[in-house]
């Protein structure tokens, strides 16, 4: 009968499991598996990670691709790994202050798949119009007293290098300054 841990950390026969900390009998017990998962908790109490980082930066300190194999499939087995989570936490974080586009690519550069950061940042249902809007209405005050051409423009540039879309970014830019001299 395996030991099942109570939830003042004790073991007990029959006691309710806490998820992930039933011992398992297939998990490595060797210094190199040890050392990864510490690493690894280490990580990922700091912050979430993507499951490609966890990757690299066990790899990076030197742990057999093998040990690293382990480590992440117990941590997904544990639930502290979710590509789907982190993406959704990325978006919902950074979503106020960054176009689709800028979401797209940190995601990427992650490692979290394509197809996950696109769902994440569908499901977040924002307006970026919205988003570009507010942001323009605050860099607004940074470039008055400036030619209404030089003010669209900084505003227009400020809002695409959040990775909002050209169209987004006129539009915004647009609906913050004087309509005169637009045409």
């Amino acid at each position: 009968m395996p030991l099942r841990f109570s939830r003042d950390g004790g073991a007990e026969p029959g006691a309710r499991p806490l998820p992930g900390l039933e011992l398992v009998p297939d998990e490595p017990d060797d210094e190199p598996y040890r050392k990864a998962m510490e690493k690894a908790g280490r990580l990922l109490a700091r912050r979430p990670h993507a499951r490609r980082e966890i990757e690299q930066k066990l790899a990076t300190a030197g742990f057999d691709r093998e040990v690293v194999g382990q480590v992440i499939a117990r941590l997904e087995r544990l639930r502290l790994l979710d590509d789907g989570a982190f993406a959704d936490q990325w978006v919902e974080d950074r979503g106020r202050k960054r176009g689709s586009r800028a979401l797209a690519a940190e995601l990427a550069a992650k490692g979290v798949p394509r197809e996950v950061s696109e769902q994440a940042i569908a499901a977040a249902e924002r307006d970026e119009a919205e988003v570009a809007l507010d942001l323009a209405s605050r860099w607004v005050r940074r470039v008055a007293g400036r030619p209404l051409r030089e003010q669209a423009g900084r505003i227009v540039k400020m809002l695409m290098g959040r990775g909002f879309s050209y169209e987004v970014a006129e539009g915004a830019a647009k609906a913050v300054l004087p309509p005169e001299g637009w045409d």
